[in-house]
């Protein structure tokens, strides 16, 4: 890779009037903190509440206008509703929120203080991770905020005395400090941490979100800052808290500047979104890679370089220059929550090895806590040790049976190493132990599919679609409650209805249009089964669909399309016999297409 490939990080001598000195004044500029620490999984800063006296692990969103819960968190939690406030509407990523609600919790504690009396909005996609709420900024602006999140921190600052020309970059020592403004926002807008960037030398509005897991572009703001669409790779789909999805794709981004801070020979993410106010998201990838503090007091954002690429989309062969990053902030090497949090924090950012070493020590200082062993046991399966990760798995249930993330993750390595009597055991304990509505039903469902066990897997989709109505997920829910049954020829008739559902709600998505001439297939129904065919290689050449359509041209007496088809099914998948065998499905043979 030649010099002009490598990502690059670097100060820009435009910019430099706007970076300021670590030492400041601070006789006069006292600050008070209230520190909340986060742990990052899988790309999520997570932060647990009590909800009256129930802990709750919430999404900790700079991007959510206000904090919310899932529908299913407050039917768990049985927490009453009420219709919102007239003329309320809450717009996510790619989509409003439907069938919106509101509700009021007596007591939210965090630590040792609790408060009384707190609205949330009720409504939107569940996020995963095992996320149950979102915390948003009605609670992160009551105050300047610092988010130290490669530390697994955010902190509430109270700035007290004569602190509006002070620096509060005051962790930066001799680092440079990038300093910027908050943009002004309508009223609605007001506490939004909105900031002026420039993208291949074009000022566009950047959104600082720790709810997005990378940073991302808006296609039309990428066309406007002149990244040409012959040079997209798409990426599959982007979704958020509200109903809907965006195409995805990845582009080069020559340069990005904030601040005095420029990088350059980028990749960037870049969404399909055409109504959000934000030409980008700056998300969790930035975050993690840097120090940022947010003065509500002045207006402006301050921030240092951790070290190492920027963006989750970095090159491994970069030249970044270690003597502009800050000094990283000491850990204890006796605190093992906080080695911890770092270690995951290194984890979100790539970095296995030094999350290993940091969870090494946590699990070895602490080890009641089931938490750091789940941990360590994502690092493990990233780096694909599955043997060093059911042990720690398997440790994690010995200190916490209930703890459901790590059962549901053990009962799927258990799945996968064709372990059915364990996997069935784990499957049947978290039945047991969850609520009724709660999200990880559907991942229930997908692992007694796997097993071919449709009346347990139909009755956890039947559990979770109560409280889901309006998901995300909805349509891929039905596409595997349709595949399933079609695979194993129960109730085809029910399955049919579920796949038209599916493809009625997202008929963008060539698997479920291929689930859907199978199902045509099963019940004989070939010219139909070719029309879905036919619509799903139009978006994707999909081996098990040209298989599929060469049965149905086989029925229909089409010898030359079926034997075509067959070719270019076995060409896109070498083993497709086979695949289309294991899951129950009619195979070709060869003598009925021969003319």
């Amino acid at each position: 890779m030649n010099a002009s490939q490598k990502r690059s990080w670097r100060w820009s001598a435009a910019g430099a009037a706007l970076l300021v000195g670590a030492q400041a004044a601070w006789a006069d500029c006292h600050l008070s903190q209230l520190e909340i620490p986060v742990r990052i999984v899988n790309h999520r800063p997570i932060a647990t509440l009590t909800l009256n006296g129930t802990e709750v692990p919430m999404l900790l969103d700079s991007g959510a206008f206000f904090s919310m819960l899932p529908a299913s968190t407050a039917t768990q939690l049985g927490l009453p509703l009420q219709n919102p406030p007239r003329g309320l509407v809450v717009r996510g990523y790619t989509g409003k929120v439907e069938d919106l609600r509101m509700t009021r919790v007596e007591k939210v504690g965090f630590r040792d203080s609790e408060i009384a009396d707190v609205d949330f909005v009720v409504g939107g996609n569940e996020l995963g991770s095992g996320i149950q709420g979102v915390l948003g900024r009605n609670f992160l602006s009551m105050a300047d905020t610092e988010y130290d999140l490669a530390h697994g921190v955010v902190r509430l600052v109270f700035p007290k005395g004569e602190c509006k020309a002070t620096n509060l970059a005051d962790w930066a020592g001799d680092a440079p400090v990038i300093v910027t403004a908050l943009e002004s926002n309508a009223r609605e807008y007001a506490n939004e941490v909105r900031v002026a960037v420039r993208i291949n030398g074009v000022e566009l509005r950047a959104l600082m979100d720790t709810g997005a897991p990378t940073t991302s572009l808006r296609l039309a703001s990428a066309r406007r800052a002149d990244i040409k669409e012959g040079d997209l790779k798409q990426s599959g789909w982007a979704s958020g808290i509200g109903e809907g999805r965006a195409r995805s794709w990845t582009g080069p981004m020559a340069s990005f500047e904030l601040g005095g801070e420029k990088i350059v020979d980028n990749v960037v993410k870049i969404d399909e979104v055409d109504y959000s106010r934000n030409d980008m998201l700056l998300g969790l990838d930035y975050f993690l890679s840097h120090r940022i503090y947010v003065s509500r007091l002045q207006k402006k954002v301050y921030a240092t370089w951790n070290g190492g690429p920027v963006f989750a989309r970095n090159a491994s062969d970069r030249a970044d220059d270690p003597r502009y990053a800050a000094r990283p902030a000491d850990v204890a090497p006796d605190d093992a929550d906080a080695l911890a949090r770092r270690g995951e924090a290194a984890a979100a950012r790539g970095e296995l090895a030094k999350a290993l070493e940091d969870l090494d020590r946590a699990c070895e200082l602490a080890p009641s806590s089931a938490d750091n062993f789940l941990a360590r046991a994502r690092v493990h399966l990233a780096l694909r040790q599955a043997a060093k990760a059911r042990l720690d798995l398997d440790q994690a249930l010995t200190l916490k049976p209930d703890l459901s993330e790590a059962r549901v993750t053990r009962a799927a390595l258990r799945v996968s190493a064709g372990q059915r009597d364990g996997a069935l055991a784990d499957l049947g304990a978290l039945d047991a132990g969850l609520p009724p509505s709660d999200q990880m039903r559907e991942r229930l469902a997908g692992l007694y599919a796997r097993l071919n066990l449709a009346p347990e897997a139909l009755r956890q989709w039947g559990l979770w679609l109560p409280a889901h109505g309006t998901d995300v997920r909805l349509a891929g829910v039905l596409n595997d409650r349709c595949w399933l049954r079609t695979r194993l020829n129960q109730d085809v008739a029910q399955a049919l209805e579920d796949c038209k559902a599916a493809v009625d709600k997202d008929g963008g998505e060539a698997l479920y249009l291929d689930s859907l001439g199978w199902t045509y297939l099963r019940l004989d129904d070939a010219r139909k089964a070719v029309e879905a065919f036919d619509a799903a290689i139009k978006l994707k050449a999909l081996p098990f669909a040209h298989y599929g359509r060469a049965l149905a041209e086989q029925r229909l007496g089409q010898a030359d399309a079926a034997r075509s088809d067959l070719e270019a099914a076995r060409r896109l998948g070498k083993d497709v016999d086979e695949r289309v065998r294991v899951a129950g499905l009619p195979v070709a043979g060869d003598a009925p297409m021969k003319p």
